[in-house]
């Protein structure tokens, strides 16, 4: 599996409490690693304060939010950075 951006996965891990002091891989879920609707919101707020963006409402679905390399795979093209995932 493709490599995260270590950058990015400090951002996610506040968010993550089943997370472990690891690597996130892209294939790790978002939901078994404890995000849910209230640190969702937090984590959209972090991730547009930090990368200077606004999420289009069309990528912020059950889809993106799924895993790991699901969201970075929806945020690196709005970032500058390339898709881990390709």
């Amino acid at each position: 599996m493709a490599t995260i951006p270590d950058e990015f996965q400090n951002l996610l891990r506040p968010h993550l409490p089943f997370a472990d002091s690891g690597a996130l891989d892209a294939g790790d879920e978002l939901a078994g690693l404890g995000l849910d609707s209230m640190s969702l919101v937090a984590l959209l707020s972090d991730i547009e304060d930090r990368y200077d963006v606004e999420l289009p409402d069309e990528i912020v679905d059950e889809a993106t939010f799924a895993t790991v390399g699901s969201l970075w795979s929806a945020l690196s093209p709005l970032v500058g950075h390339a898709d881990p995932t390709r």
